[in-house]
């Protein structure tokens, strides 16, 4: 009978350490495809959807030019940055805020995502469905992001992102009608604050 129980315990553990053998050299794979295409486009937009908890919260669009430029209108709110200076704009409210840009912190600083973060987390990877999941998980508690999953399509694109704040709760962004490599203009990615409307500038 010990014998048997000892042969069971091999068995599971050789699964254990096979399926997570499998899950890193999947995870290895997507995330050279993923850097790979990534190294191919030099701007993008897309429609893209906000939901925490599952239930939506926004909808709207994202415009991104290497390296760290980009803008997100959702409605009321547009978020711009120039990878120096973010601008946060609440059309409601007329008010801007403006702060230094921080890479790390950003899940819209989409180079840091592809290539500095990875680097950063325990890598895993497995087929979802027509999709590939990446999951990135922290090893330093010190990070900014907790652990992020990127979900990556047949064309090597992030089709979907989520992550899970104990703070702010299970946010994911949906991105759709992805357009690549438009020559989008760099205009587009400075803000001037409207006149009349409150600023705020914490640089």
């Amino acid at each position: 009978m010990k014998k048997f129980n000892k042969k069971i315990i091999l068995i599971i553990s050789i699964l254990l350490i096979t399926t997570s053998l499998n899950a890193q050299n999947n995870a290895e794979a997507y995330l050279k495809s993923l850097q790979y295409k990534f190294n191919t486009i030099q701007d993008f937009t897309a429609n893209v959807n906000q939901s925490i908890d599952g239930k939506s919260v926004l909808s709207g669009k994202i415009f991104f030019k290497k390296e760290n430029n980009f803008r997100i209108e959702f409605g009321n709110l547009t978020i711009v940055s120039d990878g120096i200076t973010s601008w946060n704009f609440n059309k409601k409210e007329n008010k801007v805020i403006i702060t230094d840009y921080e890479e790390d912190g950003s899940l819209f600083s989409i180079n840091f995502l592809v290539y500095q973060f990875p680097s950063q987390c325990t890598l895993a990877g497995e087929p979802d469905g027509h999709l590939r999941k990446l999951t990135l998980t922290p090893k330093a508690r010190t990070s900014n992001l907790g652990e992020v999953n990127l979900w990556i399509n047949k064309d090597d694109l992030i089709e979907k992102l989520q992550t899970n704040d104990p703070t702010s709760g299970l946010m994911e962004l949906n991105f759709l009608n992805i357009e690549l490599n438009q020559n989008l203009p760099i205009s587009k990615f400075q803000f001037t604050p409207p006149q009349g409307s409150r600023i705020i500038d914490l640089r």
